[in-house]
């Protein structure tokens, strides 16, 4: 048997007193019997029901990806609750486990088919045993009597951090026979014990950001390896097993060690080994799925996103059936919002089940259902329907909860309504101001050099910096523009407001140098627009925002002030000239496509982000139309 794990020679006051209350709490569980243990910790079940809202959302969350991503209502709340008691109870009764006298765990626990599964652990072969967090698995340690034909019997586990608490745990452990093996330690003698022979168990399916990505329950997650890892260092002597235990009875509890994991002769990838063993955990935790220890945070999101290469394997293509669910809630701003672009295109491209859903004001939302090769779903923050109600709908809820959320609005209402998806991990820049009222998981810091930035290269270098995204080559590609499209375009009105303007009379004489143009306006422009057009002699074009791809492409020209449009038709590929009043252009000049020109004036009000200009003259009075045409 391996030596205990040497407890710190210098113990903090609290760890010491730690140590007392397990040592008292240990002490009356030895004198109690298993049944009235399993009576109060039902008990304590139900007050933590009562009293952990945030963790019957996480319990709901893994419910649905489990059981059905349709689970709803009374359903999903009595599977909750009877899962929540049901494991406070295990976990309790797991702490009486290791202090049973042999009477008891005679007439507690019972073992179905341990013959079969030592006997794969005799003459130097190996039976490697997968173990998910189910029931009572703090038996599987207690069992060891049981199989005194076999020399080398071991478990991994998980130090504690208090060290005066872990070396009595692994004491208490470790009082039958059976010797523990933790990661912390390195894996040196685990893998011996691989080459050599014996049982081995090893909690299997949790969470690691190191492990390699895979579907879990149809849903990729990191997963640990060592189960395939000490599987191939047998080198043909070893054989895995899924093995589980479940309650029976109140306080009884048996171990299933049948479920022999087959694994085709040959192969050798790590990747389809795991996922062999995670098909098998998962038929054996459906088989009662209320004993699984669903109250961890098990498809977790965190700020760093699964590893590139962990999508290049044909796995996840044809095991997965849950996507990685992003909900990007936009800047209020069009002009703002569109910028985004970019940054989506990158998180697409970062996970082959990456699913965007992009929540916006309602006169955003047929834009943003036209990028249909980035976004899959749209919600509004302004129509007549909720937002928790559109994102609740059944078109919605049927692929599963949502994992990650882009906070880019500022605004608090809607903020609230993204309580009912939690836990999910949610972003936001620090200047936010929900920033300072709402807990982030990660608020990215507004720093000098990232300010600089053009808007939408903010965006993405802090997706770059903190979730180690890499840029796809088609980022700051134009979309599908009308190819068959050509001509000249001006957009002499803004969406940013008058102060981005340009007189008269040199939209005039440039239509005129031009030899002609059309006149293109959003439809809250549409009455000006004709006034002007009829003025300069120009054809009229009015465009929704979603529309402006289909009059514009890459063989089109647009002469435009700042605003929304300009965006939207370098998004189409054309090419654009424009005025930047209000706004510097090195911070929100068209960035998609290519040849675009930005022509301001360096005045000291600029850039001032008003609406409506104060000055006795506009920043653009100053800009000629030689200017605007390159002469």
């Amino acid at each position: 048997m391996d030596a205990p794990p040497e407890s710190a020679k210098k113990a903090g006051i609290a760890q010491r007193i730690a140590l007392l209350g397990y040592k008292l709490l240990c002490g009356l569980l030895s004198i109690t019997d298993v049944r009235i243990v399993a009576i109060f910790g039902r008990a304590l079940g139900y007050l933590v029901w009562m009293a952990s809202p945030s963790r019957r959302r996480i319990v709901a969350r893994n419910m649905r990806i489990v059981v059905n991503p349709m689970l709803r209502a009374d359903k999903l709340r009595t599977m909750v609750h009877r899962n929540i008691v049901r494991t406070t109870m295990n976990l309790v009764c797991s702490l009486k486990t290791g202090i049973m006298s042999d009477r008891e765990m005679q007439r507690s626990i019972s073992v179905v088919d341990g013959k079969i599964f030592a006997a794969n652990g005799t003459n130097g072969r190996t039976a490697i045993g997968c173990v998910p967090h189910a029931g009572n698995w703090e038996i599987l340690a207690r069992i060891r009597p049981l199989f005194s034909e076999i020399e080398h019997y071991s478990c991994m586990y998980r130090k504690l951090s208090n060290p005066l608490l872990e070396d009595y745990v692994y004491r208490t452990r470790t009082r039958h026979g059976c010797s523990m093996h933790s990661k912390e330690d390195g894996l040196k003698t685990v893998l011996k014990l691989a080459r050599t022979g014996g049982l081995l168990g090893v909690l299997s399916d949790q969470f690691t950001q190191e492990g390699i990505f895979i579907p879990y329950f149809g849903k990729v997650t990191g997963t640990t390896p060592l189960p395939a890892l000490l599987y191939k260092r047998c080198k043909g002597k070893g054989s895995l097993y899924a093995v589980y235990t479940a309650n029976t009875a109140l306080g009884k509890w048996e171990a299933i060690m049948n479920f022999r994991i087959d694994i085709p002769e040959g192969s050798d990838s790590v990747e389809e080994i795991t996922m062999r063993v995670n098909q098998a955990l998962e038929e054996c935790q459906r088989k009662n799925v209320l004993d699984g220890f669903w109250m961890h945070h098990r498809w977790k999101c965190t700020s760093e996103f699964a590893p590139a290469n962990a999508f290049q394997n044909d796995i996840i293509r044809r095991h997965a059936r849950l996507p990685f669910r992003a909900i990007v809630c936009v800047p209020e701003a069009f002009e703002e919002a569109v910028l985004l672009v970019p940054q989506l295109r990158m998180l697409k491209a970062s996970r082959i089940d990456m699913q965007i859903t992009i929540v916006c004001p309602e006169e955003q939302q047929a834009y943003w259902q036209k990028q249909n090769e980035l976004v899959t779903y749209t919600a509004t923050t302004d129509g007549r329907v909720s937002l928790a109600a559109q994102l609740d709908s059944d078109e919605l809820y049927k692929d599963g909860p949502f994992d990650m959320l882009f906070m880019f609005s500022e605004n608090p209402r809607v903020m609230k309504n993204f309580a009912d998806i939690m836990p999910v991990f949610t972003v936001t820049f620090d200047a936010n101001p929900l920033a300072r009222k709402f807990r982030f998981r990660r608020k990215y810091p507004q720093s000098a050099r990232i300010s600089k930035l053009h808007k939408a290269r903010e965006y993405t270098a802090q997706a770059i910096i903190h979730h180690e995204l890499s840029e796809p080559a088609d980022m700051l590609a134009p979309g599908r523009g009308n190819t068959q499209a050509s001509g000249n375009f001006i957009a002499p009105f803004s969406s940013l407001g008058s102060a981005d303007s340009w007189e008269e009379e040199k939209w005039n004489e440039l239509v005129r140098q031009l030899g002609g143009a059309t006149l293109l306006a959003l439809p809250q422009d549409e009455a000006r627009a004709a006034t002007l057009a009829e003025k300069l002699g120009c054809s009229l074009c009015i465009s929704k925002p979603e529309d402006v791809c289909e009059h514009l492409g890459p063989n089109c020209k647009l002469y435009a002030v700042d605003g929304l449009l300009p965006a939207l038709a370098a998004q189409a590929g054309a090419t654009c000239t424009v005025l930047m009043a209000s706004r510097l252009p090195q911070r929100y000049a068209p960035i998609l496509g290519t040849g675009h020109r930005c022509l301001n004036n360096h005045v000291p009000c600029h850039p001032c982000h008003k609406a409506d200009c104060d000055q006795p003259a506009t920043c653009t009075t100053g800009i000629s139309v030689a200017n605007m045409l390159g002469n």
